[in-house]
């Protein structure tokens, strides 16, 4: 007992010391967002505090709306409470935080389930990963097809093929009805799975698709969809504050086309910084010229999306236990 309790607490330090490292490390080189102007943003933070309170406020909307979609998918298993779930999301992201691709993510949250199978939790925590995935996917896609507008030299170079933009929306229409068509009717990779001989003896993982009917993955969809909105909205206040002055329309397809490269695109969640920066430079400098304004805004956001919760996930990853009680 005396040995896995020291197991425990060495993994809880470990957890910490590596997330604040990574914390500190990309806080204190500061990249190419802080150094455009830190006064500046700290002046436009003073001046709109209230804002910027709204959308740290919506950062908390933002990680109760997955909280929901988690517990509402981890019911299949275990029976949890709103706050275990909270708690598991927050943990989720400190984990996430030094690992790549967020994989560390699962990890987190099944150190908050206490009688579960932890494989299943992985895997069901990987359903809800793929409906925000698909979200971003579907969301990007049509901000692709709408991009051109933007891009006079593309929509030029599309012109010239006459049939080449009819059809990427048509492949664009056709990827995303299948995406959602597989998601909505994931039961049947359970069927798919159980063919396999040789995966037999793995039959209570291959179950898992099989415990959510239509209207459980439909729900979770639209959780997914509902935090997407909750985000972007957070990033056009934050471009509205630093002064980045775009159209409502233009900034849903440059958005929803950064998040689509974003996702993408392989990272570590704390680095993601440097990804996002350039890619939102990249796009939004089509817009607007206000290169300080949309770096500002880009870093605020990770700041407060990201490495906020993934502070809070401390306290929480502190008082887990990571072996069970017999």
């Amino acid at each position: 007992m005396r040995s896995k309790k020291t197991l425990g607490f060495l993994i809880k330090v470990l957890i910490v010391l590596l997330a604040l490292f990574f914390l500190y490390k990309q806080l204190i080189s500061k990249g190419d967002v802080i150094s455009t102007d830190l006064n500046k943003i700290r002046v436009n933070i003073k001046e709109n505090f209230l804002t910027i309170l709204l959308v740290v406020l919506m950062m908390f909307v933002n990680w109760f709306l997955e909280a929901l979609k988690w517990r509402t998918l981890i019911y299949k298993i275990e029976k949890i409470s709103l706050n275990q779930s909270i708690k598991a999301v927050f943990a989720g992201i400190t984990v996430s935080s030094f690992t790549p691709n967020r994989v560390g993510e699962y990890a987190g949250r099944v150190f908050c389930i206490q009688k579960a199978d932890k494989v299943q939790a992985v895997l069901i925590t990987v359903i809800g990963s793929m409906a925000q995935l698909i979200t971003t996917i579907i969301f990007g896609l049509l901000g692709f097809l709408l991009l051109p507008n933007l891009m006079p030299d593309f929509k030029i170079l599309l012109s010239d093929f006459v049939f080449s933009y009819p059809l990427m929306v048509f492949v664009v229409i056709l990827l995303i009805v299948l995406l959602i068509t597989l998601f909505l009717n994931a039961s049947v990779f359970s069927v798919i799975l159980s063919k396999f001989k040789f995966l037999n003896k793995y039959s209570k993982y291959n179950e898992i698709f099989s415990f959510y009917n239509y209207f459980d993955l439909l729900e979770t969809l639209l959780y997914s969809i509902a935090r997407y909105f909750v985000f972007t909205t957070q990033f056009f206040i934050l471009l509205h504050v630093f002064d980045v002055n775009v159209s409502y329309i233009d900034f849903l397809i440059l958005t929803t086309t950064m998040l689509f490269v974003i996702s993408i695109i392989p990272t570590i969640a704390i680095a993601e910084i440097s990804t996002r920066s350039s890619v939102a430079l990249f796009l939004f400098t089509l817009v607007s010229n206000n290169v300080t304004g949309i770096l500002s805004a880009t870093f605020v956001m990770w700041f407060i999306n990201l490495v906020l919760p993934a502070l809070i996930g401390i306290g929480v990853i502190l008082t887990l236990n990571f072996f069970r009680n017999k």
